[in-house]
């Protein structure tokens, strides 16, 4: 798992990865201080003298350096196999650190997590890799600190007052097995395949069972790590690659895990990561502070998904063996990176990515065309052929980013209903520099203040809450969707209800009630596209070309603007809709490190450029009631999107602060969000929810669900809908009157949605 079979170093498709491996370990290794009075294996890696972040970071550091260059010196065809020059330096380097700074009764400074998780890890896989070059006595020494320091994977510390979960319970799990077998231990082997289901604790905690609250996978697809933030796309990486390994090498022994429990995590690959992957990147909606990882962008990430599923692949049965390797090779076929040669990628992972390219018996995987509702992490994906879409928005249940070591420290407004949109036309919108140039107050989606924010640079993690209840939506027919949010900002200055509609091709997106009482500009971010300085392609508004000279200036905007490459916005008049629209175009700069300063993921202080192209709604200072309405249209021609603007497909029936509700009336649909109770559109709810109506072909299709998940029940009537027999329904869904049709829907607590389906007189389109 770690180097990969003999046939691995073969094949001209990995010779860069071996030669990328081979040159990192070289200039790693003549960057080595040998044998020194300084408290350090690397002059830049102080192992003393420093603060205690930084000693942790730089013990846990020095620790994958060493990891790095033991790689090399096991993998073959590498320039430093066997060398024994570096296997002597290697061992003086652990004889050093075991006995001066990672040792039993140490007490631990710093991130908990180096020591406990992060150490052990690499240590025991060090131990794998240099085993017949260590000497028995440093194995030992070495092992016994990682036991000292993570003594139990089901707890944290010594003291044992928390319990670990997910991710961490993973990671602990695997170090827990891998010191048993280096040491003999076989009563540690069962202590680390029992962790992963918890019997300690009744399995409460087990990384197999699904959850309704807390850490783990849930039944709708979610994961949660940190309690309350989607993190499918990192800590659920590293939970899966962890259950993968720890399955694949306890096979056929006598601490095998279960067949039986494995099945949440065989469906989690399916139903949490495959939705979240587009064309082989992982979505950064749910890869939490990491997005602010240089080494570890969206499509770094997600080739490390790529490769945990496919070692899962190797250690499971059918029928997921072929699905998942199905997946894999179409994300790899429609990626626009080379994937097997990415930073931190093994030359295992780069050999399973050619080989399931390469196998011409494997059928890719389509890309998806589909809608899918996550109610437990406030999440849904709309995939359409030219675009795929996400809105990260935040409740009392869901935070609105993640900060803390020093990383993420300006994501302030990530989970306020940012947009994220991906097209064939730039695939690379959020991993070529987006992040460390990107204006942190202008995200696209969001309504923010001007007013200044300080930097989040501290120790320790933190997830800002939202303030309000309703926060999801929900997928009709898994074909479109609802998504809605009550906002309120992080210091209570600024209200707005916000809606994303997803139908087919366009995304409609309301605004009302935007309401402030901070002296400073209220705005709304429409989009804000990024591209190599120099090369924005060509934009028109409202039906003429943008000159250069008006590039560096706002120029107001009436109806529409085209970007070229890129797709349409087409603005909306209405209800409560105020203020302004302008766009610009600016070049900005910053740096990885001024958003990620951490002593182990920081970013360099190389300065890095893009020109933005900003499209902004704005607000003015303390608005009462202000609004918006316009309709994204991703990947289409400037003559299309002239034509929405003329001749709109999409309704705004209602934009208020109790329902926003639109309707496309040449497909029968009619979908709403109802932050109270209240009537719009033919429809009357008698609380809050997020509602959608498809009448066609002399059947009506109703989906329901609840966001604030404030109820128990909710009554929708449909006015003016004669239905005759329900043809299909979920449990927990009736029809209580027919004259107004009324349906009651039982809810579950989760803002999950029920559905029915039933006969009616009419088909609901405008020409029925």
């Amino acid at each position: 798992m770690l180097i990969g079979k003999s046939r691995t170093a073969s094949g001209s498709e990995i010779s860069a990865a071996l030669a990328t491996l081979s040159g990192n370990a070289a200039t790693l290794w003549d960057s080595m201080t040998r044998r020194t009075t300084f408290a350090r294996t690397w002059s830049d890696l102080p192992l003393a003298g420093v603060s205690d972040a930084d000693t942790s970071a730089n013990i846990g550091t020095t620790f994958d350096r060493i990891f790095a260059l033991s790689i090399a010196y096991a993998t073959p065809g590498s320039k430093q196999h066997q060398n024994p020059a570096l296997g002597t330096d290697l061992v003086h380097a652990l004889e050093d650190l075991i006995r001066d700074f990672y040792t039993v009764d140490r007490a631990p400074v710093g991130n908990w997590w180096f020591w406990e998780i992060g150490v052990p890890g690499r240590a025991t896989d060090i131990c794998v890799l240099l085993h017949d070059l260590m000497p028995a006595d440093l194995r030992t020494s070495l092992m016994a600190a990682v036991r000292y320091h993570a003594p139990d994977p089901n707890y944290r510390g010594r003291g044992r007052n928390i319990t670990e979960t997910g991710a961490n319970r993973t990671d602990k799990a695997l170090s827990c097995a891998l010191r048993g077998i280096l040491d003999n231990r076989p009563d540690e082997i069962a202590l680390a395949r029992d962790a992963l289901s918890d019997t300690a604790n009744g399995g409460r905690n087990s990384v197999f069972k699904l959850v309704d609250h807390g850490d783990g996978f849930y039944a709708d697809g979610s994961f949660i790590q940190h309690e309350r933030l989607p993190y499918a796309g990192s800590y659920g990486v590293v939970a899966l690659r962890g259950v993968a390994e720890m399955v694949s090498f306890l096979r056929r022994t006598r601490w095998e895990v279960a067949a039986t429990e494995m099945s949440a995590i065989l469906e989690s690959v399916e139903n949490t990561f495959a939705p979240f992957i587009w064309n082989g990147r992982m979505m950064d909606t749910v890869r939490g502070r990491a997005v602010s990882r240089s080494d570890y962008t969206d499509h770094v990430q997600g080739a490390s998904a790529i490769a945990a599923i496919l070692l899962l692949a190797e250690g499971c049965g059918e029928p997921y063996r072929t699905r998942y390797r199905s997946l894999a090779k179409g994300w790899l076929e429609r990626s626009s990176e080379e994937m097997h040669d990415l930073p931190h990628q093994s030359l295992a992972d780069s050999w399973r990515m050619v080989s399931v390219s390469n196998d011409a018996s494997v059928i890719s995987t389509p890309a998806p065309v589909s809608t899918r509702a996550f109610g437990d992490q406030d999440r849904l994906v709309h995939h359409r052929p030219n675009f795929s879409a996400v809105v990260s928005i935040s409740s009392s249940r869901i935070g609105r980013y993640e900060a803390g070591n020093r990383e993420n420290n300006q994501g302030w407004y990530q989970g306020d209903g940012m947009m994220f949109l991906y097209t064939a036309g730039s695939p690379d919108h959020y991993s070529a520099d987006f992040w460390p140039t990107v204006d942190p107050y202008r995200l696209a989606g969001t309504t923010v203040t001007s007013e200044p924010r300080e930097r989040s640079v501290v120790e320790g993690t933190f997830i800002p809450p939202g303030y309000r209840p309703f926060a999801g939506g929900l997928a009709l027919n898994a074909r479109w969707g609802i998504q809605g949010m009550d906002h309120l900002n992080f210091n209570r200055s600024l209200g707005a209800r916000k809606s994303w509609f997803f139908v087919e091709d366009r995304i409609v997106c309301l605004g009302a009630a935007i309401t402030s009482q901070s002296d400073f500009d209220v705005f709304t971010t429409v989009d804000n596209r990024s591209f190599a300085p120099g090369a924005v392609p060509k934009i028109h508004i409202d039906g003429r070309e943008l000159t250069a000279d008006e590039y560096s200036q706002p120029t107001r905007v009436s109806h529409h603007v085209h970007i070229a490459g890129h797709g349409g916005y087409v603005l909306l008049t209405g209800e409560n809709v105020t203020g302004t629209v302008d766009l610009r175009v600016v070049q900005r700069r910053g740096t990885w490190h001024d958003i990620n300063s951490g002593a182990y993921t920081g970013g360099d202080d190389r300065v890095r450029a893009r020109d933005f192209v900003t499209l902004t709604h704005n607000h003015g200072v303390q608005p009462r009631d202000g609004g918006y309405a316009y309709v994204l249209m991703p990947n289409v021609t400037r003559s299309a999107t002239v034509i929405e603007s003329k001749a709109p497909t999409i309704e705004i029936v209602a934009n208020n602060a109790t329902a926003q509700a639109v309707r496309a009336p040449l497909i029968g649909l009619t979908m709403a969000n109802f932050f109270a109770a209240g009537a719009t559109s033919g429809l009357q709810a008698d609380g809050p929810c997020s509602v959608g109506v498809h009448a066609h072909a002399g059947q009506i299709t109703v989906a329901l669900s609840d966001p604030s998940r404030t109820q128990e029940f909710v009554r929708l009537a449909i006015l003016d809908a004669p239905a005759v027999d329900v043809i299909a329904s979920d449990g927990g869904v009736r029809v209580a009157s027919t004259s107004p049709l009324t349906l009651e829907f039982e809810l579950d607590g989760h803002g999950h949605a029920k559905q029915i389906t039933l006969s009616c007189l009419f088909d609901g389109r405008q020409d029925s």
